[in-house]
């Protein structure tokens, strides 16, 4: 098995375990059973579709959405059984519409690189893209001194930023919300607006959870969250960011704007 395989199935049993060692810290375990759910099948996904990548292609031009049309009804059963209500509606409507209507939803999300999809709809074509373009991604070579704040190899938006210890400080990165492909980014700018004023990129965070904190910014309103493994090392970003939703409550309420929602819509 080609080494980038072997590492993207560590990835998912390691945030398989992640999400497993949060149920036993957060406050309503219950919440997170979903997410697990949809862990699960993504991993599973992340085994079978392991094609080996065109370099003369872009990404998403490689993901087939004929082949990953045939797993929507599994996310759909996890949704209809396990989900919130809304997705547990609207998963039973899906799942009667049929193959065609399952590659339109997933071409649709394929071709967008912003948020203004329904966010439901979002989840079940986020759910099955995932696995596959991240398999893809990590065999594209790495594109040295890029400074975007899209990504580099699939041109889909922050999700998040990850801090990692470096010298004296942190480094920082941010995470593709499609591919989940990872770039060094400048610590004090903002991601959406590219505001580099220090005084206008506040942080947030909760004494609760210190290691994961708002990164805001006063002249766009926009924000990410961010995770610091220089403060947790146990953290596996993709799955902390999500189950800490309340954070993107509490920025929600004030205001700002998250630069997209993540897998589960928050």
């Amino acid at each position: 098995m080609p080494a980038a395989m072997n590492k993207c199935e560590e990835r998912w049993r390691l945030r398989l375990v992640r999400v497993q060692d949060l149920r036993n810290q957060v406050p309503n375990p219950a919440a997170l059973d979903f997410y697990q759910a949809t862990l699960q099948f993504q991993s599973s996904l992340a085994r079978r579709f392991q094609q080996a990548v065109d370099p003369a292609l872009s990404l998403r031009d490689q993901i087939d959405v004929s082949a990953l049309a045939l797993e929507m009804p599994s996310i759909l059963e996890v949704s209809a059984e396990d989900g919130p209500e809304l997705l547990r509606s609207e998963a039973r409507k899906i799942a009667r519409r049929g193959e065609q209507d399952w590659r339109d939803l997933l071409s649709a999300s394929l071709s967008s690189r912003n948020s203004s999809l329904n966010p439901v709809h979002d989840f079940f074509a986020r759910a099955c893209l995932q696995p596959p373009a991240e398999n893809l991604q990590l065999q594209f070579a790495k594109r040295e001194h890029y400074i975007g704040s899209v990504c580099p190899i699939c041109g889909g938006l922050p999700q998040m930023a990850v801090l990692k210890p470096e010298g004296e400080g942190a480094s920082r990165s941010l995470l593709c919300s499609f591919c989940l492909c990872e770039w060094p980014f400048r610590r004090l700018i903002c991601a959406w607006c590219g505001e580099e004023d220090k005084e206008r990129l506040p942080r947030y965070s909760s004494e609760e959870w210190n290691y994961v904190h708002v990164e805001a910014c006063e002249t766009c309103k926009h924000y990410l969250k961010a995770v610091d493994l220089s403060v947790n090392g146990l953290a596996a970003p993709m799955v902390d960011e999500a189950a800490l939703a309340v954070l993107d409550v509490w920025a929600t309420e004030h205001g700002y704007t998250k630069i997209i929602r993540n897998l589960i819509g928050f």
